[in-house]
């Protein structure tokens, strides 16, 4: 009996899904691994003439740490992180007191609402955020505002990875983001790529209905919404297409 082909897709921008395709094999990942991006991070550091004023900065992604890294910003300002990974980064831009909220825009909020820091506060974003935290907390009568430091450009889905999809027997699709999820629904159908089972593992709820329309899909919904659990859901789905095969 031939082994299944199985392939885990994953199209975060490069350097997020090369990360996580690593992580994804030392956590036990045994099929194929396609990197195919359907966005790519475009910074756009804020003049520091821009800047000024804020008491606390709030990121929602590495990517906006990464766009003011090398700014003139004061390293002493109290820093909320969407989740851990963000304020690792945080820490290694020289920020000194950095606080991690739960990884989605929920925990976060409700982490701002708890402890609330200096005022103004800044979130430093991209230009695509599934929630615009600085409105959230201005209508909650916090002095906040945002400004745009990336933005994420849309890429179509490569041949080499529509190849791939089509020649195996299951596909896992990764959708890390509401944003990510509709790109990648919207490149597969444009593709007319249905033959395959998909299996959706997806961070949020929100981050797995653009993948519902697809036929045949099943959809596994992450514990929580981090890395970790998304690689448990992974291997949760491995187990389940594999329950007899022979690790590889």
């Amino acid at each position: 009996m031939m082994p299944l082909r199985i392939c885990l897709l994953l199209t975060r921008p490069r350097a997020d899904s090369e990360r996580f395709a690593k992580a994804a094999r030392r956590a036990g990942w045994r099929g194929d691994i396609v990197v195919a991006p359907l966005m790519e991070i475009v910074l756009h550091p804020p003049e520091p003439s821009q800047l000024g004023g804020e008491q606390s900065l709030v990121f929602t992604s590495q990517h906006g740490v990464e766009a003011v890294a090398d700014l003139p910003l004061k390293r002493d300002l109290v820093v909320w992180a969407v989740g851990s990974r963000t304020a690792d980064a945080a820490r290694a831009a020289g920020f000194s007191d950095v606080h991690a909220a739960g990884g989605d825009a929920v925990s976060l909020l409700q982490a701002l609402a708890a402890t609330p820091p200096p005022e103004p506060i800044l979130h430093l974003r991209g230009q695509h955020a599934a929630s615009d935290i600085a409105q959230v907390l201005r209508a909650n009568g916090h002095d906040a505002f945002s400004h745009i430091v990336y933005s994420q450009r849309d890429r179509a889905l490569d041949d080499t990875a529509i190849a791939h999809i089509k020649r195996s027997d299951h596909v896992v699709l990764t959708a890390f983001s509401p944003r990510s999820a509709s790109l990648l629904a919207n490149a597969l159908t444009q593709n007319s790529i249905d033959h395959s089972t998909f299996h959706v593992v997806a961070i949020s709820a929100a981050a797995a209905e653009p993948l519902k329309s697809l036929s045949n899909a099943q959809c596994r919904i992450a514990a929580r919404p981090d890395a970790e659990a998304m690689l448990a859901a992974i291997d949760a789905t491995q187990a389940a297409l594999e329950p007899r095969e022979k690790p590889r």
